[in-house]
């Protein structure tokens, strides 16, 4: 499926609403608030919160319009679980980057919708008053057509999906909603209506969009003509002139029905009736949703173009089981600022599990993070960050981090942590993607111990992809005795991190190594005792 259903196109377009709406008014877009709006997904807040959902569309947004933007961070917030449309997508990705001329005149397009965008969504969004709302109404039907227009002009594309957008947005030409926008509209007993809609002896009033109609005009007809008159000598002067004064104040009334109260009428009769139409037209929806997407399409190749490191499509496929492996992997977050960031290669298939090790400030949770990121750049059929890659499409991506339980929880840290473990292996499947950091925290050591080794053989026999961030290396251990899993670590040389990931299982905390850095090693803590008087050294012994 291309398309989406009428009913998610008009959801889209409500929230489409509220990012222009915001960008209308000359404030930074609030991808924050969005976040808060949006549904949970394959991928529940929490995990999108944890591999930083909101830097990772900063990262790669390089979209020209309001509602791309908003377009590409729903996609990040909803990575796609069918795999017709991710490979549509990639398609299309591949046309444009081997395309210069469809690049070119589809950047000429965005920039005039972009031009015209905020009027538009100005009108949608209702931000105007009855009494100016002429020149909003007439801004919105201006951007409209001047859409249709410019999408006439873009050249055919190959590729199923960039050709199925471009008829979106082309098929809203022959709607009836938009010949009501290009005149005339009548309001009738059953709405506004556009003259195909109605018969020659429909009950109807035509709709100007302007104050200077006949009914305003008509109450200064007497004044004026007795005016000329009196002017021209035509009549006795006194009577001209006390005939035109007489009348001159039916103009009052014109001015009062053209200033107020046509503009209040049409405004709710009229104006408020037509964007309704439009904000219920399929047609419509569908045509600005197509104009998003296309945009996100570009932000893609903008994407891949800044990244300072190879991009690839990676190869999807939607076998029963997940995996993962990618040559030269990195995270497109930090890489995009760092020429230098160092690649690592993963190989998730096969394995089920993927024990990480190794000190803290090694790399361990940026590795983590990379691969989950790059899932979501994969199912959204944008580029990822390695030279190259075969990825498996994920049902659900869930990534646990440690959090200190609340007041309001009684179970206390341990029963925080394990009910969002429990939460996530009662959710996963076979096609899972899931990332723990530590587990059965908040209890003893043997507990710890024995609970992860329960939890772990769990999501063993579920058989999805499960890396486990830990410490605990006698847990590893246990597991590679019975020949479960991989086993990696961060790579040391000397006591600095190389930021590689190796085979392997560290011994090493270098707890010590860190607390010297920020000044609380052992001889830091004595040292502050002995200064501040709390302790003595002891004394010496006299010599006899």
């Amino acid at each position: 499926m291309l398309e989406m259903d009428s009913e998610e196109l008009i959801t889209e377009l409500n929230f489409k609403h509220v990012i222009v709406d915001e960008r209308a008014q000359g404030k930074e877009f609030n991808i924050r608030q969005m976040f808060d709006l949006l549904p949970a997904t394959i991928a529940d807040k929490r995990t999108l919160r944890v591999v930083e959902i909101h830097n990772l569309f900063k990262a790669i947004d390089h979209t020209l319009t309001m509602v791309g933007s908003a377009r590409l961070f729903h996609s990040l917030m909803n990575p796609s679980q069918s795999i017709e449309l991710v490979h549509a997508k990639q398609d299309s990705y591949c046309e444009l980057e081997n395309n210069e001329r469809l690049q070119g005149a589809i950047c000429e397009f965005l920039a005039d919708f972009a031009k015209s965008e905020a009027d538009l969504f100005k009108f949608l969004n209702v931000h105007t008053h009855p009494l100016i709302a002429y020149s909003d109404y007439q801004a919105a039907v201006n951007a409209i057509e001047r859409m249709l227009v410019a999408t006439a002009k873009l050249p055919q594309p190959e590729t199923v999906y960039l050709d199925s957008l471009f008829k979106s947005i082309a098929s809203f030409t022959g709607s009836a909603t938009r010949s009501m926008l290009v005149g005339p509209v009548f309001r009738t007993w059953h709405g506004v209506k556009a003259r195909q809609e109605i018969s020659a002896f429909t009950p109807a009033i035509r709709f100007r969009p302007s104050r200077l109609g006949i009914g305003s005009l008509l109450p200064a007809f007497p004044g004026l003509i007795f005016g000329a008159a009196w002017l021209s000598g035509l009549m006795e002067p006194a009577v001209a002139k006390a005939l035109c004064l007489g009348t001159s104040w039916f103009s009052v009334v014109g001015f009062i029905y053209g200033g107020v109260l046509k503009p209040m009428v049409d405004y709710d009769t009229a104006i408020l009736p037509v964007r309704q139409r439009l904000i219920d037209s399929n047609r419509f929806a569908s045509a600005i949703e197509s104009v998003a997407a296309i945009d996100e399409l570009m932000s893609f190749v903008g994407f891949s173009r800044a990244m300072p490191h190879p991009t690839v499509l990676p190869e999807i496929t939607n076998e029963e089981t997940h995996f993962f492996v990618a040559k030269n992997l990195r995270n497109p977050i930090i890489a995009k600022d760092d020429p230098n960031f160092v690649a690592t290669d993963v190989n998730l298939a096969g394995a089920r599990m993927t024990f990480v090790t190794g000190p803290n400030s090694g790399g361990k949770t940026t590795f983590c993070k990379t691969i989950v990121q790059n899932q979501i750049l994969a199912q959204i059929g944008s580029p990822v960050v390695a030279s190259g890659a075969m990825i498996n499409m994920a049902d659900r991506i869930t990534y646990q981090a440690p959090a200190f339980d609340t007041l309001s929880d009684s179970e206390g840290r341990f029963g925080t942590e394990l009910k969002v473990t429990r939460d996530i292996f009662y959710s996963v499947t076979p096609q899972s993607l899931t990332i723990l950091d530590e587990i059965a925290e908040g209890t003893t050591t043997h507990e710890k111990v024995s609970f992860s080794v329960d939890i772990m053989n769990g999501f063993y026999a579920v058989g999805n992809n499960t890396i486990l961030v830990t410490h605990s290396f006698e847990l590893v251990e246990s597991f590679q005795a019975q020949a479960k899993g991989q086993y990696l670590q961060v790579e040391f040389l000397g006591d600095e991190p190389t930021h590689r990931i190796i085979p392997g299982i560290s011994t090493d905390s270098h707890a010590l190594r860190v607390a010297q850095k920020i000044g609380f090693a052992p001889e830091d803590i004595a040292s502050h005792l002995r200064q501040n008087g709390y302790v003595q050294d002891a004394p010496e012994t006299s010599k006899s």
